[in-house]
């Protein structure tokens, strides 16, 4: 799991099929802004802090802004 990576969890505070983008790592723990479903076509639901155990990685990532290609 990096920065830009797509998530889902199972935890009590997540509504279930909401997805996120992982936006900081800081240690165990992420920064994790929620979606009511897909990143980016559907409502930004809010930005929370949650453990990595919490966190399920779809393999899915999207490009953080200002990243450079290479």
């Amino acid at each position: 799991m990096q920065v830009g990576s797509i998530v889902r969890s199972v935890h009590i505070a997540v509504p279930q099929g909401a997805r996120g983008i992982v936006m900081r790592i800081l240690g165990d723990m992420a920064m994790v802004t929620w979606y009511d479903g897909e990143p980016g076509a559907s409502k930004q639901l809010n930005t929370e802090p949650f453990f990595l155990e919490d966190l399920i990685d779809t393999g899915e990532q999207v490009r953080p802004v200002g990243s450079l290609i290479h």
